[in-house]
């Protein structure tokens, strides 16, 4: 269970999950400076909230913390992206490979729950919605894989990614495709075949690279309404990577 997502949440727990949605959705843009104040004001509640939410963003790279200064959302860049990717290529694979070894009947039912979730084009909040899904399916393949570890990064990597992704999404709708490449991935590992898990999953990463980094260089404003605040190529992009 998340630290959002607890029977009873606290305050602290709201506001995480409503500013976790404005910077994920980029309603807060990319690069954005944020003051103690101006979240306060924001989300209607005092300063131990915000912060106590703030930390806990920071720990997975949503936020940055300025000291005196009060918060940043972090910049997006394709270096970034390309990073994360890099990572997705040596750990999922191996943590599918493991999940078809390792995975319980209960694990598996889970999975295919997400897989049956699907976005509405041009429907924001279906997007961020669908985003969830896709976040609690390949971690869910990681608890599968029966390994803590694996577990975190995969985490972290789709937390991080899942800004990227909205933007992708929201460029151009290919939710079909991600739909039969999940559904691939989950009778890959459902059949018990290591190999065959190891292989669905790879394609669909470097499917899905293949698919974001032609939209995100190449596409200029999302046909979703987004701040003023936000530059071309997808929400202030910093350049390829090097």
């Amino acid at each position: 269970m998340s630290w959002s997502s607890a029977p009873a949440q606290t305050s602290s727990q709201r506001v995480y999950r409503k500013l976790k949605h404005d910077i994920v959705t980029c309603t807060l843009a990319p690069g954005r400076s944020l003051t103690e104040q101006e979240l306060c004001r924001r989300y209607r509640t005092s300063r131990t909230p915000i912060r106590e939410a703030c930390h806990h963003l920071e720990r997975e790279g949503l936020i940055e913390i300025l000291p005196y200064r009060g918060y940043r959302v972090p910049p997006l860049t394709m270096a970034e992206y390309h990073h994360l990717n890099e990572v997705q290529l040596i750990v999922e694979p191996a943590a599918a490979a493991l999940a078809a070894q390792r995975i319980s009947s209960e694990q598996l039912r889970r999975l295919e729950q997400w897989v049956a979730l699907a976005y509405r084009p041009r429907d924001a909040q279906s997007y961020f919605d669908f985003l969830e899904a896709n976040y609690q399916l390949h971690v869910g393949i990681g608890e599968a894989a029966a390994n803590e570890s694996l577990q975190k990064i995969i985490a972290e990597i789709h937390t991080r990614l899942m800004r990227f992704f909205y933007l992708v999404i929201s460029i151009d709708a290919y939710g079909a495709e991600l739909k039969a490449e999940h559904r691939d991935i989950i009778r890959a590992i459902a059949s018990r075949d290591p190999e065959r898990a190891r292989g669905s999953m790879t394609e669909h990463i470097l499917r899905t690279m293949q698919r974001s980094l032609h939209l995100l260089v190449h596409a200029h404003a999302p046909p979703l309404e987004l701040p003023a605040t936000r530059t071309n190529h997808a929400a202030g992009f910093a350049g390829r990577p090097e």
